[in-house]
């Protein structure tokens, strides 16, 4: 493994780290208190979200704790298969790892929150629209740094076309037969 990868591994522990650490706290000291951050628009307000999704909850689809979690997972998988296929495609690039490394963290502190929080412990209350959690801020920095990438025009995101989801099914694809002759 690479020195790169190697601080991008770190960054995940860390991200996710930070994350249960905070909701932990929550839990166990702030889990019934209220207070303003901004007034009259943020505020910490601590609620579980039972619905295992934010698009659960809005629609009240009903979907279950297990598909939400086999949904999770299989996305984990792949946005770590994803980084490996464009470090070895692309090299390593210190924007692809900060990216990875926020949208990784995320998916595995949804994950987290699915299995032994039976739920998120979100606590940011945008007055009249929703409650978040650290977990959320790191889709949105992976969000923003991949549009900031694109408006930038970086090396890597350029050299990739219309073809990656056909060359990165192909590399999955190779990646299972080896483990399945194992």
């Amino acid at each position: 493994m690479k020195i790169q990868n190697k601080m991008a591994c770190l960054a995940v522990l860390f991200l996710v780290s930070i994350e249960q650490v905070i909701k932990i706290v929550i839990y166990n000291n702030f889990l019934d208190k209220k207070s303003p951050i901004l007034s009259p628009i943020l505020y910490f307000e601590p609620r579980f979200n039972r619905d295992y999704s934010w698009l659960n909850s809005m629609l009240q689809l009903g979907i279950s704790k297990w598909i939400h979690i086999s949904v999770v997972a299989i996305m984990s998988i792949l946005i770590y298969l994803f980084y490996k296929y464009l470090n070895k495609q692309f090299g390593n690039n210190k924007i692809i790892d900060i990216m990875y490394a926020f949208i990784f963290s995320a998916a595995i502190c949804s994950l987290i929150d699915k299995i032994f929080w039976n739920g998120s412990l979100d606590y940011i209350l945008v007055n009249g629209f929703f409650t978040f959690d650290l977990k959320d801020v790191y889709i949105n920095i992976f969000i923003g740094l991949l549009i900031l990438s694109l408006l930038l025009k970086n090396e890597v995101l350029n050299q990739i076309d219309e073809n990656i989801v056909k060359n990165f099914t192909k590399y999955i694809l190779r990646k299972l037969k080896v483990i399945i002759k194992h």
